[in-house]
């Protein structure tokens, strides 16, 4: 604590500013970490919360993926031994179109027996539909609602609440407000109840349920019931808690996930690179100091200790800034986080979700920010316990590395890169790849300072050419301290190699994707329930085809079914269609298999047709037998072909329609993709279909290029968090070069003063600060650029084993890589003006005195 006091103290007074920008690399880790992670979180956790709620007393649930189950379930569920209490229940998300209120979960539940396992006590409304539940059932258009939601759009008893449903717009008579608490608070309150039968009426479920909610009978156990309704169903059905839909909707978005959390981590690491930048910085600055310490007997365990406490301290401090900053960075982010998960994964959110702030993930994050900060100083405070107290006292000697340190760290580079091309080698295996993902960028990190060393060198003839005198000596300051410049310039090269890994990444399914979708978005129309494709709230009679066929100028409509069904542990889209059109429309190379072959046997219900990225994630082959769980039993279907498709990220199946209708009893449909006949016009043919089906608001026909531009639009979302990344980029920029000018200017305080001395101008000492500065970005964005290059290759690697199974050919780029040259150069020149005019403004007699 006395050193603290005498010697960090006043150091930090005197470097005000490079304390704060110590303190932003460790805010900028901790904010990005914590704020991905809230952010991410508070979604998850909205609709883990509404499953909870709305689970009240429930024990287990029952159900069938998204095409639900035939009524006749629910008797067999209830004859069982065990059971104490069985009930239906259909889940609709729709919006009600009230101000400001945004969606409404609708919970369709048999008021004749729910009661046992929901609380619905009412505020206020008719007692008697408390008395005597078949007087709500008698009134199809009846709801309750929430105090809350009641009281946010001052709704009332017998108020009319507007709602969309698959017979159109219809108003819904308020008859009852419940209490606050317990279900009431699910869904952000706006949650509704209605009668089961009269939700499978206006939203198109047919004579179908969603779910079955049970509890158990006491002396039984929920494992005992839940494997005697399992026998009872049959493989068809899923029997878990209400907590496995958490889990089931967690696998949904794994791939976000993992892809935030690997931005996260880098963004940490790039704080660490900062911090070490700045400590080393202040060993340099202090050397003086140490050296005193040092001859007046202090010895090398308590130099370390000085510096390592100072980090502890910084840490503690950055953090705490960092985890405030992460928490109005989660606040940032909950909407686009809400937005692109509802258009990615059609899971609707109630509104803005709430940000959930757990003083244990706060004090972790605090934890892990004081950690990286200790581990960032570890080896400025090892070299600084280890200087000899003469060496202490020298001039510019700290940042000259060794031949002994430069070879050491050749020779680990030279190993980590031999040992990172074996994994890839050997790269079938997980845990091989993402050694070697490692091993590269440290590989990277360690040969940082001697390319920075030679990319200066090969700069200082074109510096000289320049400017004879400013140009040599900023490429000589850049030569003769690569350590200096070392950090910074690796902190730069990570933030620009994840911009570009990143953006490569997403410009190659850019334009895999407009591909695909020219051959696979082909017709000339699409009818649907929505205008969100990703939704699938409401679906169409199979009825309606007939209809759509006998518009003029259409020439040929293909049904298409897709629910979300549960293959191997994970929620994946099968695709019913019928397969023989398909062939002769959507012509295609299959990645396995004959395409004539396929088609035909998959039409004839004798096999399957994958997905090349549900292939990959799950290992599956050509002539592979898949076993589906439908309600009607395990259907086993051998995979006949193989094709490229993006219609999910987990994956999908392609059945014909009639394999569909006959194993899951549901002929309805979510979109009709239609063919007109040759010369008609797209335009007066879906005028033709909006005028003859305009009884019917929920129809809606979208252009060929209009769900193109759709399904871009969601695309886009995703490439923006390229360029948000952009500015964390811009950010350690600006931290990086500050500190590294301003160390160099002190550094150089006599070199500058007697160049001023002899008559140089002001104007020449700052254009030799801008060069340097222009001259570490330049470094930072050629190897920036460089291992940009190799983490793309990892990041599409991860993107297939991982994140979606998707084969991408790899596309550099360009466009963004030219574009960090001008961003990364200004803002290095912006980053200089300030320790520019530190150097001319100071004290020409001090600075010829110095030393």
């Amino acid at each position: 604590m006395i050193l603290l006091r005498l010697i960090t103290w006043p150091y930090i007074r005197r470097h005000l500013l490079r304390t704060l920008l110590t303190l932003a690399g460790i805010v900028l880790g901790v904010a990005v970490l914590l704020g991905m992670h809230l952010g991410n979180q508070a979604v998850l956790g909205a609709f883990n919360r509404t499953v909870d709620k709305i689970a009240g007393a429930t024990q287990l649930q029952v159900s069938a993926g998204d095409p639900g189950f035939d009524e006749e379930v629910l008797e067999r569920v209830q004859a069982l031994p065990g059971v104490r209490i069985a009930v239906p229940v259909i889940e609709a998300v729709v919006d009600t179109k009230l101000p400001g209120q945004g969606n409404l979960l609708i919970l369709g539940v048999d008021m004749t027996g729910d009661r046992g396992l929901r609380d619905y006590d009412l505020d206020s409304g008719d007692d008697a539909v408390i008395d005597d539940p078949l007087v709500f059932l008698a009134q199809p258009d009846s709801i309750m609602i929430t105090r809350e939601l009641a009281s946010r759009a001052r709704l009332d008893i017998g108020s009319r609440v507007p709602m969309d449903t698959i017979e159109g717009r219809k108003d819904f008579i308020v008859r009852g407000i419940m209490k606050s608490g317990g279900m009431t608070s699910a869904f952000g309150g706006n949650i509704a109840v209605m009668d089961i039968y009269a939700v499978q009426h206006v939203f198109g479920r047919g004579r179908k349920f969603d779910r079955i909610d049970l509890a158990v009978k006491d002396g039984h156990t929920v494992d005992q019931v839940r494997a005697s309704v399992s026998a009872a169903l049959g493989p068809g059905f899923t029997v878990e808690t209400p907590s496995g839909r958490s889990q089931q909707f967690e696998k949904i978005i794994s791939g976000y996930t993992i892809s935030m959390n690997v931005s996260s981590l880098f963004a940490l690491l790039i704080g660490m690179f900062i911090i070490y930048n700045s400590f080393a910085i202040a060993v340099t600055q202090r050397r003086y100091e140490i050296g005193i310490l040092r001859a007046l007997g202090a010895t090398r365990g308590q130099i370390r200790t000085l510096f390592l406490t100072e980090s502890a301290v910084a840490g503690l401090l950055g953090s705490a800034a960092g985890a405030f900053c992460g928490v109005l960075m989660g606040r940032g982010i909950l909407g686009f986080v809400g937005d692109l998960v509802t258009n990615v994964y059609g899971v609707a959110q109630a509104g803005r979700p709430e940000l959930n702030v757990d003083p244990r993930i706060l004090a972790a994050a605090m934890l892990l920010g004081v950690v990286t900060s200790m581990i960032a100083a570890l080896v400025p405070a090892r070299d600084a316990a280890q200087v000899d107290p003469i060496v202490a006292l020298q001039k510019g000697k700290y940042h000259a590395i060794s031949e002994r340190e430069t070879v050491l760290r050749r020779y680990g580079a030279a190993v980590f890169v031999g040992v990172a091309l074996l994994c890839l080698y050997f790269g079938q295996s997980r845990a091989f790849f993402y050694l070697g993902f490692a091993l590269t960028i440290l590989g990277a990190l360690l040969m940082t300072p001697a390319l920075s060393l030679a990319m200066a060198r090969l700069l200082r003839p074109l510096l000289r050419w320049l400017r004879t005198v400013e140009g040599t000596l900023a490429a000589d300051s850049l030569i003769q301290a690569p350590r200096r410049t070392a950090a910074t310039v690796a902190a730069l090269m990570l933030s620009l190699a994840i911009v570009i890994g990143s953006a490569g990444a997403a410009e190659t399914f850019h334009i895999s994707l407009v591909d695909w979708m020219k051959v696979a978005f082909n017709p000339d129309l699409f009818v649907t329930t929505s205008q969100d494709i990703a939704a699938r709230q409401f679906r169409f009679p199979a009825s309606l085809g007939e209809s759509l066929r006998q518009v003029e100028g259409v020439e040929e409509i293909q049904q298409v079914r897709a629910p979300r069904i549960i293959f191997r542990g994970t929620p994946i889209m099968l695709i019913s269609v019928e397969l023989e059109s398909i062939a002769r429309h959507v012509v295609r190379k299959p990645v396995a298999g004959d395409f004539d072959e396929m088609y035909r046997l998959a039409a004839a219900g004798q096999g399957v047709i994958a997905a090349d990225n549900l292939a990959n994630l799950k290992g599956l082959k050509l002539g592979d037998t898949i076993e589906l769980a439908a309600p009607s039993g395990i259907l086993r279907l051998p995979i006949v072909g193989i094709v490229e498709d993006y219609s999910d990220q987990q994956g999908s199946l392609f059945i014909d329609r009639e394999v569909f209708k006959k194993h899951w009893n549901d002929d309805s449909v979510n979109i009709f993709r239609i063919y007109l006949k040759p010369g008609v016009s797209v335009a007066q043919t879906r005028q033709r279909i909006l005028e003859r089906f305009g009884n019917l608001p929920r129809l809606f026909v979208l252009t060929n290029e209009e769900l193109r531009k759709y399904v871009l639009k969601i695309v886009d979302q995703w490439q923006a968090m390229s360029y948000a990344q952009i500015f964390v980029a811009v950010f350690v920029a600006v931290l990086g070069i500050v500190n590294t000018l301003t160390v160099s200017i002190t550094d150089r305080r006599r070199e500058l003063g007697v160049l001023q001395a002899v008559g140089g101008l002001r104007q020449q000492v700052r254009h030799t600060i801008w060069m340097e500065a222009v001259s570490i970005g330049l470094v930072g964005v050629l190897l920036g650029l460089a291992l940009g290059a190799i983490y793309e290759y990892y990041a599409l690697e991860v993107l297939r084993r991982d994140v979606a199974g998707l084969r991408l050919d790899y596309v550099f780029p360009m466009e963004i890589a030219l574009l960090m040259f001008p961003v990364i150069l200004g803002v290095a020149f912006v980053a200089s003006l300030g320790p520019a005019e530190s150097a001319v403004r100071g004290s020409l007699v001090e600075a010829l005195e110095y030393e």
